[in-house]
Parts: structure tokens; sequence; C-alpha cells
């Protein structure tokens, strides 16, 4: 199978990084007391003024929305950091059921990190079905949650309970191809955990719109198990094989003659980690040893 190199691979984590940036920008143009209200969510506050909250319910609930992206990205920029598991390694382990152990999430010395999900096969029919049902996501971030899954907060949080998931990507629409964003629940109450656990868990609890009806379930059930199994391979294969990580940290631009050197912009990503690059190469030459 063809890969994104190392460099492609961080191109788009920092395209989908700038992207929910302006997404979360719009949001604040829209309903200028979102920043007030982000605050309130990344302390784990669960009752904020109701002067922060819009009148009108569709207003009310896309605020709702709005905050909880904009939240979770900023957990996220509490390390900026990026793991990438390689390609074909993924696509081997996405064969089988991933189950991650619950000391495995908690001991991940990566804070809320973003990750980069495989590249997407057009070719596919249920790719093309969901590019314009549910979206294509093309990165996940990670984070933690408490109060039963109600509240955010960072993943070295002593308050963190579950692990929270939150797919982003693109949704093909008539005016174009629209970011999306979906959020879900991995529960962390036993040792370890399946697909299926957080699958049931998202779906019993999902709220469904004019777009995506209960007719839809297997569908979004589908396409969750989809995605959720890289992310649990991925948290899973960081957790526990340190050594087989390549550590990229990109420089500052450096400063031209009579220049003050430039600062990291806010949404730049700090260390970028390549899993797995030992272990395919195994792989590959096992798998081509034997045809």
């Amino acid at each position: 199978m063809e890969q994104r190199t190392d460099k492609k691979t961080l191109e788009l984590a920092r395209e989908m990084v700038k992207a929910m940036a302006s997404h979360i920008q719009g949001g604040v143009s829209r309903y200028p007391a979102l920043k007030e209200l982000v605050a309130y969510l990344t302390a784990g506050i669960k009752e904020v003024p109701k002067g922060l909250i819009p009148v009108r319910p569709n207003d009310r609930r896309e605020m709702s929305a709005m905050g909880r992206d904009a939240a979770i990205h900023e957990l996220w920029r509490g390390g900026k950091t990026v793991l990438s598991m390689d390609e074909y390694l993924l696509a081997a382990l996405s064969e089988s059921q991933a189950e991650l152990p619950t000391a495995v999430v908690r001991g991940l010395k990566y804070r809320n990190p973003l990750i980069v999900l495989d590249t997407p096969d057009f070719s596919d029919e249920d790719t093309q079905c969901y590019r314009e049902q549910i979206g294509i996501p093309l990165v996940a971030y990670t984070f933690g949650r408490w109060d039963d899954g109600e509240l955010l907060c960072s993943s070295n949080d002593d308050r963190f309970e579950d692990l929270g998931v939150m797919f982003v990507g693109y949704i093909s629409t008539p005016e174009g191809l629209v970011l999306q964003t979906l959020r879900c629940t991995v529960p962390l109450g036993a040792e370890s955990t399946t697909v299926t656990d957080a699958v049931v868990r998202t779906v019993s609890g999902f709220h469904f719109n004019e777009d995506l009806g209960e007719r839809d379930i297997p569908r979004l059930a589908t396409w969750l198990r989809r995605y959720l199994t890289q992310v649990l391979h991925t948290v899973s294969y960081a957790g526990s094989n340190p050594e087989d990580a390549e550590v990229y940290r990109p420089p500052v631009k450096a400063a031209g003659k009579g220049k003050k050197a430039r600062r990291p912009r806010q949404e730049d990503v700090t260390e970028f980690v390549k899993l797995g690059g030992q272990l395919s190469r195994e792989l590959r030459s096992l798998r081509e040893s034997e045809r």
C-alpha cells in the first residue's frame, strides 16, 4: 500500500489543527461569549452563567457544541503532540479487534495527543458513503472525561475517568467540503476496554438529527468501529512500545539577518511522534518472505 511520508503526515496534522482553529474562530465571531464558555468547560464547571448561553434553542445547541470543540482543542494545545502510527502497521493491526488495557491509557506519557488516521481510500464503497453521510475523519483528538463522561479534563488530570475521542474531518455537501466533528467516549472502568464497548456506549447516547436518523445506527456503528480501532491501536502501541517511536520536534524558523527569531505560533505542533516504523519494516519483510 502507498503511504504518506512523515513530512506529509506532519503537514496534514498542521492543516487540520489550523482548520480547527479557523472553525473555532468562526464560532467566536458568531458567539462572542464562546471564549468565556470554554474557560468554564476546561475548568470542569458544569453550571455556567445563564447570560453566556443564547436563548434560542438552535443557537444554544450550536454554541454548546462549538464550546466543546474549542475546549478539546484547548486541551490539545497544552502539549501540542501529534501521534502517527506507520500506515502499513496500522492497517495490519486494524485487521483484528483492538483491546486497550486501562493502565496503558493512564500511563501514556503524551498529554491529550492528536492522532493522525490512515489515508482515506475513496475507491472504497463505504468511504464514499461516509463522505456524504457522516464525514471522513482525518485526525482524532484524545482527552480526558469525568463525571460519567459529562465533563472534560486533561488526560493527566486526577479526575480523568474515561478516554474522550473527537474525530475531525470533512463531510461533502452541495456547497463543498465542510469541517465535521464527532465526539465519543471510551469507557475505562474495567481492566481493559474494546472498540465494541465504546461503540455501544456512543450509539446508545447519540443525538440524531435530520441528516443522520435512527435508521442509520448500523452505519454509524460500523463507522465508529473502523476509526476507533485505529485510535485504540495507536494509543495502546504508544503506551506499551515507546522504544519503537521516532520523535521529531519541528524547529522554530531561524531569524534572518537583523530580524528577531519568530515565536512559535499558538497552533504549531511542538512534538511529532512516529510509531511502529521498526516493527512495520520487520512485518513487511516477513510477509514478503512468505509469498
